[in-house]
């Protein structure tokens, strides 16, 4: 881009861990997509892809490695198979981090357990725990964070699993503990302490659940996992214990700062909470398009393979690529009026939850959870925002709030 000199404007770099940044990731992606879509940042010591189609190509490159996470903590910890051996162990089990073939044996395997015809029968028990926790909270002040976004999934997902009562806030702890350090902006070593410390203690529980659930299967998500057959193949019990990590880590925190941000957008927009009440079709809509809108999903990471050119650069073997989702879904490019909700658009090639083979095979819960819930609460409730601040959190891969002071009162 030049200036009135015809010199060309320096591209900016962005700082993921900035308070501007945290608030505002879209300007800063913005300008990128104009003057350099595939960027060499030196803060992030990473390349940024930004416009949609380069972003699907990350996801769909076989040159970029979805297994990210040793390379990641490898920018704070010298030797993490060393040091963290179950964090190691068990990042090639998990189906979001492993490349071709096992990601295509594992989501053959898992697959059934997140079909249409198993979400729709949690529907009914959805819109209750929805609303129950609306009851629990009508007519106090409470953090709308924590006493509701992550009740909901806390709960959901653990009924799912069939985990006892008394465990369901030490696995919702476990999920963000893991989640914080996969994803963070800034990393510290206690983050990477607390995350192999919460595999180990996990398993723990994970596996007398497994134990039991051979023993005397369930109608619950864990007995499907243990279930899973394709042919002679099978899920092993460190696949399985990959598969519940990987589930339940996904079920929080996705689910959790959509229930957040998605309330924000539509507290202020009574049209189109009015869309939500013309039916479950309206209101998929509805929550397809402040997926899209929202960018709950910043962005995920790549690690090259081999040495490529790309948009006039050279991407050497062993570096960083992050394909930034939440800037392909404002792309110009691809959307008309970007930055609009608009809940009759097409919606189909949106990158919320991932494009290529790593789509997540939790999205029609998560859309489901969503929809029963902003029904209940903006059909039954009236909601006070108590708060101007916004303190964003120390996130890479996730936007979202840390608090939110609300009181949520019965109509």
């Amino acid at each position: 881009m030049a200036g009135e000199t015809g010199i060309a404007e320096p591209v900016q770099d962005v700082d993921f861990r900035s308070p501007a940044f945290l608030e505002d990731p879209w300007s800063p992606l913005r300008a990128l997509q104009d003057q350099d879509p595939v960027f060499w940042s030196e803060k992030q010591q990473a390349w940024i892809v930004t416009r949609y189609e380069d972003v699907m190509a990350t996801f769909r490159d076989q040159r970029l490695s979805a297994s990210r996470i040793v390379p990641f903590l490898s920018t704070l910890v010298a030797d993490v198979r060393a040091e963290y051996p179950l964090v190691a162990h068990f990042e090639e089990k998990w189906i979001s981090n492993v490349d071709q073939p096992v990601h295509s044996r594992l989501r053959r395997l898992m697959a059934n357990a997140f079909s249409r015809k198993v979400v729709d029968a949690l529907r009914p028990a959805s819109r209750k725990i929805s609303e129950d926790i609306l009851r629990e909270v009508n007519g106090r002040e409470v953090d709308y964070v924590h006493a509701v976004a992550r009740e909901l999934p806390a709960r959901v997902i653990t009924a799912m699993f069939g985990i006892p009562d008394h465990l369901r806030d030490q696995f919702a702890d476990w999920a963000g503990a893991i989640q914080q350090a996969t994803g963070a902006a800034v990393l510290t070593r206690e983050m990477v302490d607390l995350y192999h410390q919460t595999l180990a203690d996990m398993n723990v529980e994970l596996l007398k659940l497994i134990a039991e659930r051979r023993e005397s299967p369930k109608e619950d998500l864990l007995s499907q996992f243990v279930q899973a057959r394709d042919a002679n193949d099978q899920l092993s019990d460190d696949e399985l214990l990959g598969a519940c990590h990987a589930t339940i880590i996904a079920g929080f925190e996705t689910t959790m700062h959509m229930l957040t941000l998605g309330m924000l957008e539509l507290h202020e927009r009574p049209a189109l909470q009015a869309r939500l009440f013309s039916g479950p079709a309206d209101a998929a809509k509805v929550v397809d398009e402040l997926l899209r809108y929202i960018g709950m999903a910043k962005g995920m990471l790549r690690i090259a393979r081999e040495d490529f050119e790309w948009h006039g650069h050279t991407i050497r073997k062993g570096d960083f690529v992050y394909g930034m989702n939440i800037s392909a879904n404002r792309d110009p490019r691809m959307w008309q009026r970007p930055d609009e909700i608009d809940p009759d658009r097409d919606n189909n090639r949106s990158m919320a939850f991932g494009p290529g083979m790593h789509f997540c095979l939790g999205h029609l819960l998560a859309k489901m959870e969503l929809a029963e819930f902003f029904t209940e609460l903006f059909g039954s409730y009236d909601v006070a925002i108590l708060s101007a601040e916004r303190p964003w959190i120390n996130s890479f891969t996730f936007r979202g709030l840390d608090e939110l002071p609300v009181r949520i009162s019965r109509k």
